[in-house]
């Protein structure tokens, strides 16, 4: 049965290949990590854990930061020529950013290089830069691209995963390394996040040219680079976690492209045709492994997901194209392959596909399920009646006798 249902999907890929005919972008959702940075938080005992050797302070954006964001949005806006204005219409575009400085200013980096003031748009001509909108709110308010905002259900979820016997035994495979790198760092590794956390230091301390301390030439970067990766995994570990996670940002995206295409239908020019998200290697690894095509590699800085909606001149349907670079450099993305869909998937498929996510009622479903409520309400309320019940008595039995006449 089941090899009759994958035959049948392939089938059905391969004749949608076969009808597509002249494909338009008719809007595009970018979702991208900040350039560059300085370590966060160096190790206990990482020789260059003092600020004042590097240019900027830690987990700031350096210029190289800058420079390759800005890079990426003159890559930009050479491949949505035909579907930008050569000037900035908010109407547009929509860019929000976590509210953290490397990715705020790794959006107006990227802005700079995407928008460059010309004609009525030149206010200084000393000065070819234009502000351009950035959206943000704080972090623990942000469920969309910080994906920070508390939600119980999704801590209950997430301490039932990483509780269970299989989370156990495949982080016990690196118990060894993780003792190794207790001893040596000064901090105590007990999971993914704290490997990553020093993988991520001596990859900037690499790209910086500082000499990495001894200990580390057995284990950096081959022995850590597997399980620092799987890290970006963790928190979108089974389909709970990744609704909640993923479910927000992925639903204002299709929301997003259902508006383009009543608009594209009806031949309308004045709609969203670009919205920008700026964030974290963290937010380009869990939005890829929600949908299934995380690839086991850590997002570089300024790793890009490239969600195209696909209009089809000849046929008047719309398809759904993902496309991803994870380099700083700027090179042409590829093509992923949705699961069960293939590299160009009708918008109604993809949307079906991924019914868990978009079905998010965020809000209601990160309640915790009642079930204690339940349990103990009767015992809750039989000691509030006694309790009420003893406060009358009390109140009936030394409450003043009124005077007699």
């Amino acid at each position: 049965m089941i090899v009759l249902k994958m035959f049948f999907l392939l089938l059905l890929t391969f004749c949608m290949r076969a009808v597509v005919g002249e494909l338009n972008v008719t809007y595009v959702a970018i979702i991208y990590r900040h350039g560059e940075r300085t370590p966060v938080a160096p190790y206990p005992t990482d020789p260059w854990r003092n600020e004042s050797l590097w240019p900027v302070r830690f987990g700031e954006l350096t210029n190289t930061g800058k420079r390759q964001h800005f890079a990426l949005g003159r890559w930009l806006r050479q491949r949505y020529s035909q579907l930008l204005s050569d000037a900035f219409d908010p109407k547009e575009i929509y860019v929000r950013s976590t509210d953290v400085d490397r990715t705020l200013m790794s959006a107006q980096a990227n802005l700079a290089g995407l928008f460059p003031p010309t004609g009525k748009s030149v206010w200084d001509t000393n000065l070819l830069w234009q502000p351009i909108p950035v959206h943000t709110v704080p972090e623990y308010e942000d469920e969309i691209v910080a994906m920070e905002k508390k939600c119980p259900a999704y801590n209950k979820e997430y301490e039932r995963m990483i509780q269970s016997p299989e989370y156990k035994m495949r982080l016990s495979k690196y118990q060894d390394l993780m003792d190794y790198m207790t001893a040596y760092s000064g901090m105590e590794i007990k999971d993914y996040r704290d490997l990553v956390d020093i993988y991520s230091t001596l990859y900037i301390e690499t790209l910086n040219n500082f000499t990495l301390p001894n200990w580390t030439h057995s284990v950096y970067p081959d022995k850590l680079k597997e399980p620092s990766c799987y890290s970006f995994t963790v928190q979108t570990g089974t389909p709970l976690l990744s609704k909640l996670k993923v479910g927000p940002l992925l639903k204002v995206i299709v929301a997003n492209m259902n508006n383009t295409m009543l608009n594209t239908t009806y031949k309308e020019d004045n709609y969203l045709k670009m919205s920008m998200y700026s964030g974290h290697d963290l937010t380009v690894g869990n939005v890829l492994n929600a949908i299934g095509m995380f690839d086991g590699n850590c997002p570089d800085f300024t790793a890009t997901i490239l969600m195209e909606l696909l209009f089809d001149n000849t046929t008047y349907a719309h398809y759904i194209r993902i496309l991803y670079r994870n380099s700083t450099e700027i090179v042409e993305p590829y093509a992923l392959r949705i699961p069960y869909c293939g590299a160009i998937c009708p918008i109604d498929r993809f949307i079906k596909l991924y019914e868990n996510l978009l079905t998010i009622d965020w809000n209601h479903d990160c309640k915790l399920k009642a079930n204690y409520e339940i349990k103990f309400f009767p015992h809750i309320m039989g000691i509030s009646f006694v309790i009420s019940g003893f406060l009358v008595c009390f109140n009936l039995y030394f409450a003043p006798k009124p005077f007699e006449v």
